[in-house]
């Protein structure tokens, strides 16, 4: 949570702004007076960052860490989820650097397959197979399916298509496939260019859901694509007794779920997406 929280306020934003044109849209804590200022508002007309904002009439998205409209609360141990929530498509506009550096980072991969490999990819796939531990609590285990899988899932398709990888803090690296250093907003730009994506429920599925972007992301038990996912995705979820289950600290139902989720689910599941 973070980036893709930010993605989603945007789809919020966007049609608030559209029922108060005269009002201008900001995102945080009404009752603190704490405003969210990201960098994924860049550009964007239908919310304002810190120092854009002007004396006019505000109207407030409650969203900030502790308080999302996703979950109806959040204890020591678990996100309790609003099964009634709907995520709205949010936007992401790219400055003129940022699709510069898309382009560049997309004929440098190409360039990359060219010398690597002897056949022709079939298509371009974002990939983000890693799922980065956070100091707030230890759902990031719940929500991994394992390099491991994903190594052996690339090993059957990383001659076919060309995958790309975002590295960042962290990241865990994979032989046999492109990898470029970003920042999320750049790597989103890159992600518009490509064909799919495909990896982890994340901030990336909330950008390929925002730029309209096929994909197939990996849900496990740990909540419900139909709390926050979108219909343009192939969403896996496994749905059993205990999920969508919301811990923040290592749980065996989530353990099972990941387990149920095999490669082979994952490889059926990503040649029915790009045959569709």
């Amino acid at each position: 949570m973070g980036f893709g929280d930010e993605i989603m306020i945007t789809g919020y934003a966007k049609e608030l702004k559209l029922k108060y044109p005269n009002h201008q849209i900001v995102s945080g804590n009404r009752q603190k007076g704490i405003i969210t200022d990201s960098v994924i508002f860049n550009n964007n007309p239908n919310i304002k960052r810190f120092s854009q904002l002007q004396n006019m009439q505000t109207i407030w998205i409650d969203s900030y860490s502790g308080h999302r409209p996703y979950f109806i609360k959040e204890t020591e141990d678990k996100y309790h989820w609003n099964e009634n929530h709907k995520v709205k498509i949010g936007e992401l506009y790219f400055s003129k650097q940022e699709k510069e550096f898309a382009s560049d980072i997309l004929t440098s991969a190409k360039e990359w397959w060219n010398k690597e490999k002897k056949n022709t990819y079939k298509k371009i796939i974002f990939i983000e197979p890693c799922r980065i531990k956070t100091t707030k609590n230890n759902a990031s285990e719940n929500r991994n399916w394992g390099i491991e899988n994903w190594k052996l899932f690339l090993n059957e398709f990383k001659n076919e298509y060309l995958f790309v990888q975002s590295i960042f803090r962290d990241s865990e690296i994979i032989d046999g496939i492109f990898k470029f250093k970003s920042s999320f907003r750049e790597a989103c730009a890159v992600l518009n260019k490509c064909d799919y994506s495909i990896g982890g429920e994340g901030g990336f599925t909330h950008a390929a859901g925002a730029l309209n972007k096929i994909g197939l992301f990996i849900y496990g038990g740990w909540i419900d694509p139909e709390i926050t996912g979108y219909a343009i995705h192939k969403n896996i979820y496994i749905n059993i007794e205990g999920s969508p289950c919301g811990m923040k600290i290592p749980c065996k139902h989530c353990k099972k779920c990941n387990e149920i989720m095999t490669v082979e689910m994952i490889s059926k599941n990503f040649v029915e997406m790009l045959s569709n």
